[in-house]
């Protein structure tokens, strides 16, 4: 857990370990609920596996760390520094080459903070985290956001408010071309998209290309925003 002489970014979060944050008592509770609901199947996901397929090999590769904001962040302004260190402790974090990169996840556990704020944070930082390659997913109590391939399943619900880093994968792209998005940020994060998913199926990049010249055909004929 120690930062050492960590540059001032980094330390504005700490990180713990699995096995730290199970010893934690505001890290237990949502290390149990990754290992007891995330990392499993649920009857209502609407396909077979973990509800984050990703979760349960970066639980046996140690790859997942639990992150609180130091000294703890209830407003915006804190909480847009608490996550850019996440960004970068992500950028940081070894394996930072190979197949295992999209098998490392932090996890910003944020108790007392509003959803309002998650949400204007998330809203804010998106754009910064998919042009280097990552996710950054919000989690918070009652989040009306439906599941992929069940909307009635709520899979970012969570009783603790949560920001959540992650490597960028192929099957992200559903989540980067939502219509709440303007068109101005849809065509960006599918440039970024394109920039850093090489390796995506044919299909995929192709679906990528349709939904980049949508957006910028409606660019044409809307503001930006």
């Amino acid at each position: 857990m120690s930062q050492g002489s960590a540059p001032a970014e980094l330390a504005r979060i700490r990180l713990y370990d699995q096995q730290e944050a199970a010893a934690h008592d505001l890290l237990r509770p949502v290390a149990g609920w990754i290992g007891g609901h995330v990392a499993r199947p649920h009857p209502d996901l609407g396909r077979r596996g973990a509800v984050c397929p990703f979760v349960p090999l970066a639980q046996r590769l140690g790859l997942i760390r639990f992150a609180l904001a130091d000294p703890p962040v209830r407003e915006e302004d804190g909480l847009v520094a608490a996550a850019a260190a996440l960004k970068a402790h992500w950028l940081a974090m070894e394996p930072r080459s190979g197949q295992h990169t999209i098998d490392k996840t932090i996890v910003l556990v944020l108790p007392g903070v509003a959803a309002a704020t998650v949400v204007l944070v998330h809203d804010r930082l998106k754009p910064e985290f998919v042009a280097d390659g990552l996710m950054l997913g919000e989690f918070f109590p009652g989040h009306p956001g439906p599941g992929l391939h069940n909307p009635a399943f709520r899979p970012l619900h969570s009783a603790t408010p949560l920001l959540v880093a992650r490597s960028m994968v192929a099957n992200d792209l559903p989540f980067l071309t939502e219509r709440r998005y303007p068109p101005a940020r849809r065509a960006g994060f599918v440039e970024a998209f394109l920039r850093h998913q090489t390796s995506a199926s044919a299909g995929t990049r192709e679906r990528a290309r349709s939904e980049l010249e949508h957006a910028r055909d409606e660019l044409g004929h809307a503001p930006r925003g």
